[in-house]
């Protein structure tokens, strides 16, 4: 794996055989939290992955920012996306076919339209952090580095193996 960021996934990759880690909300969220991700590939050494991420219909993943530049495909389903800047807070709705580049540092919430989503994320993040979970204020709850994103998935893959 190199550091190009990709918009497809690999011909021999099938979503349906991969091992899908999934999320959900708690009372501390206000939003219906219900989502999933798999590993495509990861080379955590240079700071490299592509994840694929799915969601319910009509749900939500994380408030979050992401913190390597980031390329966002979506594949199936609509993105309802609303982004949080300085100045303003922008919504936007994306639909399969659309591709782009999430600046890094850039705080959104993400949510499925109402027949789900799923989306391809290829990240490069030289220092290997790969996302920061946010409270309604912006405040840092957890984050997540490749590597250890990697483990997660990797040790949710045994354990449905066993």
């Amino acid at each position: 794996m190199d550091t190009t960021l990709t918009t497809s996934l690999p011909a021999d990759f099938d979503p349906a055989a991969a091992t899908w880690f999934p999320y959900t909300g708690s009372p501390r969220f206000d939003y219906p939290i219900d989502y999933s991700s798999c590993v495509v590939a990861a080379d955590p050494a240079i700071g490299r992955i592509d994840f694929l991420v799915r969601w319910a219909p009509n749900s939500y993943c994380h408030y979050h920012r992401h913190l390597g530049t980031t390329r966002a495909t979506v594949l199936e389903g609509e993105q309802h996306i609303t982004e949080t800047r300085e100045l303003e807070t922008v919504h936007k709705v994306r639909r399969p076919g659309f591709v782009g580049t999430v600046p890094d540092g850039e705080t959104h919430m993400e949510c499925a339209g109402p027949d789900g989503l799923t989306m391809l994320f290829s990240t490069h993040a030289p220092d290997g952090r790969l996302f920061e979970i946010l409270d309604a204020s912006g405040e840092v709850i957890v984050a997540a580095t490749i590597a250890e994103f990697v483990t997660t998935h990797d040790a949710a893959g045994a354990g449905a193996a066993a």
